[in-house]
């Protein structure tokens, strides 16, 4: 048994829709608030309609899926079942001052209407709407508890009540407490009856008080609709513009990844471009870094040096006069033994000169005196006039030679006077020194000459070698100079550091806007941190609009007077509210009088009905429990225990029921068995066993052995992937034979999983 179709008129969010299921899993995926929950609800009310019943607190049924704007709902499903194909059609609208259900079963086979059937539901599935909403129709608000009851006791209220919110072990006691309730034993004014008996006397006197304001009452509810239905446009208009705010968000994250890309291309581009210039200007694998300008550089100054070093020796450090001197002068003196020798000589000379007249003086007195004493003698002695006369004849004789080595020795010092032009000793000595001097300067320059003849050569040498290196370093880079000479390689040299200067200031250009485009790059790149484009531009693409660069400050004034309208609005609302809370303080709607009246008469039959029936129950229900506990109890735990050991691999085997249809449940552990209260498992595990249990039920009270479509709505939220996985798994079990299963996620991975458990030909997803 399956839904084949569903057609949704119009029905709370949801008007003009249309689902094609099929037998199997049906996976429905919506975003939240997308009217996966209203789809659900949907289907429940086309197989037993809308309560007007306020339950806990929030709005009925009815009143939270009756269209506003139509003021009805209306749709159909077709059902394919054991009995054949049909087409349930079911619509309520106002009808006097209620709603008219209005319930179409057509036969698809004939295309004929099947008479007599008011609850479509019970018809078709054989159970109850109450039974129905607690065994086949799970969402995941009500999870493993039930107005705060254990799972044990809601499977038990399942089994006897059909209705979670009453405990069948406690219902005797409320059973008698609801008759004394209606009517207290001994008559004393105080049960419903007394009540409401009293309540329609009252109302029958407020209804002609209420007919007084009810026409102004009636004006401010034109006016409030009125204001509410522009406060629902505006709300629409507000989200509207919102999606279109938040899609003019993403378009400037996306505009940041666009930019981002082009200065990407911008710096590829630059890279590029620095790479045609390394590639063209690289040769056999050598390429001219600025290391190469170094070199260049190092050996073009170690050539300027050593050019300068050549001819540093061709460079006099004396005029030429200076070599201008008397050469035969100087022989004269070395002659002499240089101006010590001639010292010596003169002092020599002027020692002889001095000893000559000395001697000549000392020979001249002693022949004269032995002259003279010859000739006194002689007249004394005969003879010794000889003697003393020889004596003094070679004294004179000595005294002259003296006299001439005299005069030979004063020739000679004059001769050196003479000879060097010097009129006295200190200009003699003046003039030797001078001539000493530029003769020593003259031997020193010679051996100079030499030496820087010697340096030359040497330097001359290492400028080849300095040549040979620097062409070698030309021919890193394959260059080859036009002369081999200084000038020409350091022209080249000059030349080679121009061009390598100039490519790799080309290439520092290109580092620079590497570097400027790159600092941008990373300056958009820090504002697009933490986002990702793939999914933004799923956001983007996923809202409706048109956002442009030229629209969005349009975009933003339209938002602004929504939110202007808004505040509007909600003022007028409060202004109409205050208003009419003003008018109905001072009595109530004639309509709600008049409805509360008719309420009161017929609680007042039915509590009377009840009260029999409360008595009737009570004798019955004790009997049915004892009966009904020991039918069903072994089959439904052997049953959901098969399921629950399926959704937990194992671990947990068996799902025990008492004949108190206390909830147990039972585990291995080092071989051993164990059995404990549902109670200790946790929220997750509790939740699966209830699902097991629900799902038990609803094979046990499907119809001729045909199971019953199954929704769950958001029913696996708490589930881990590896429990949900398990739980699909069960789902296409039950399925089998035809049956099916409605799943309605907000998430993705129910399909993802799916697709683990079957082929995706042999599931049906949907996304809304």
């Amino acid at each position: 048994m399956y839904i084949e179709n569903i057609k949704i008129g119009n029905f709370g969010k949801l008007s003009h829709c249309e689902y094609d299921l099929k037998s199997g899993i049906n996976i429905i995926e919506g975003r939240n608030e997308s009217g996966k929950t209203t789809l659900s609800e949907f289907i429940k009310f086309v197989f037993y309609g809308l309560s007007n019943k306020s339950i806990d607190g929030e709005m009925s049924e009815r009143k939270k899926h009756i269209s506003w704007k139509t003021n009805e709902v209306s749709g159909s499903i077709i059902i394919n079942t054991e009995k054949g194909r049909f087409r349930i059609e079911r619509a309520m609208a106002p009808y006097g001052a209620g709603f008219k259900d209005n319930i179409t079963v057509v036969d698809l086979a004939s295309n004929s209407v099947v008479s007599g059937i008011k609850n479509p539901g019970e018809y078709f599935f054989g159970i109850p709407e109450d039974v129905f909403t607690h065994t086949v129709y799970i969402r995941q608000a009500e999870g493993a508890y039930f107005n705060g009851e254990s799972i044990g006791q809601a499977v038990e209220n399942i089994f006897y009540s059909a209705d979670e919110s009453v405990n069948t072990t406690k219902a005797l006691k409320k059973l008698d407490e609801a008759r004394v309730h209606i009517k207290h034993k001994k008559n004393t004014g105080r049960g419903l009856l007394d009540l409401y008996e009293k309540e329609r006397d009252e109302l029958s006197v407020a209804l002609s008080e209420a007919r007084a304001v009810n026409e102004q009452i009636i004006q401010n509810e034109s006016s409030l609709r009125n204001t509410l239905s522009s406060i629902e446009k505006n709300k629409k208009e507000c989200e509207k513009m919102s999606d279109l705010m938040r899609k003019a968000e993403l378009y400037e994250v996306l505009c940041g990844f666009e930019e981002k890309k082009k200065y990407q291309e911008k710096i590829d581009g630059f890279k590029k471009g620095k790479d045609e210039i390394i590639n063209a200007t690289t040769v056999n694998g050598f390429f001219p870094n600025q290391e190469y300008v170094k070199e260049i550089d190092e050996i073009k100054g170690e050539l300027n040096y050593i050019d300068k070093e050549v001819k540093s020796f061709d460079e006099d450090v004396q005029p030429e006069e200076i070599l201008d001197y008397p050469k035969e002068l100087a022989e004269k003196i070395k002659n002499y033994g240089g101006k010590s020798g001639v010292s010596e000589k003169l002092s020599a000379l002027n020692s002889k000169a001095k000893t000559f007249v000395v001697s000549a003086m000392v020979f001249g007195v002693v022949g004269l005196i032995a002259g003279v004493l010859g000739w006194l003698l002689g007249k004394f002695v005969a003879n010794i006039v000889t003697i003393f006369a020889v004596g003094s004849i070679l004294s004179f004789v000595v005294c002259v030679f003296c006299l001439l080595m005299n005069v030979k020795s004063n020739s000679e010092k004059k001769r050196i006077y003479t000879d060097f032009s010097a009129g006295n000793r200190q200009e003699l000595f003046a003039i030797i020194d001078s001539i000493q001097e530029k003769e020593h300067y003259f031997i020193r320059k010679n051996e100079m000459q030499e030496y820087k003849a010697s340096k030359k050569a040497e330097a001359e040498q290492r400028l080849y070698n300095a040549i040979v290196k620097a062409l070698g370093v030309l021919g890193k880079w394959g260059v080859v100079p036009d002369t081999k000479d200084y000038a020409g390689v350091v022209d080249c040299l000059e030349a080679v550091k121009t061009d390598v200067n100039e490519i790799n200031n080309n290439l520092a250009l290109y580092d620079r806007e590497i570097e400027k485009n790159e600092a941008v790059m990373n300056a958009v790149t820090g504002k697009l941190s933490g986002f990702d484009e793939e999914n933004i531009r799923i956001q983007y693409d996923s809202i409706e609009g048109n956002v442009e660069k030229e629209n969005i400050s349009e975009i933003k004034k339209k938002y602004d007077f929504a939110v202007m309208a808004k505040d509007s609005l909600a003022a007028r609302l409060t202004e109409l509210e205050k208003s009419l809370a003003e008018l109905r303080a001072k009595t109530d709607k004639p309509a709600d009088i008049e409805s509360r009246l008719k309420i009161a008469v017929g609680k007042i039959e039915e509590l009377k009905m009840k009260y029999d029936a409360y008595m009737l129950a009570y004798e019955k229900l004790q009997s049915a429990a004892d009966s009904l506990r020991g039918r069903l109890a072994p089959g439904l735990a052997s049953s959901a225990g098969k399921m629950m050991s399926g959704l937990t691999d194992g671990k947990y085997k068996d799902i025990g029921v008492s004949d108190k249809l206390e909830l147990t449940y039972s585990f291995e552990d080092d071989g051993a068995t164990y059995t404990k209260d549902i109670a200790y498992v946790s929220s997750g595990t509790q939740d699966i066993a209830y699902v097991s249990l629900r799902l038990a039920l609803a094979e046990l009270f499907s119809k001729s052995g045909h199971n019953m479509p199954i929704i769950f709505d958001e029913a696996f939220a708490r589930l881990d992937d590896e429990r949900l996985l398990n739980m699909l798994k069960i789902a296409e079990k039950y399925t089998e034979n035809s049956a099916q299963a409605i799943i309605l996620t907000s998430q993705k991975r129910e399909a993802v999983i799916m697709k683990k458990v079957s082929n995706e030909d042999k599931f049906n997803y949907i996304c809304i």
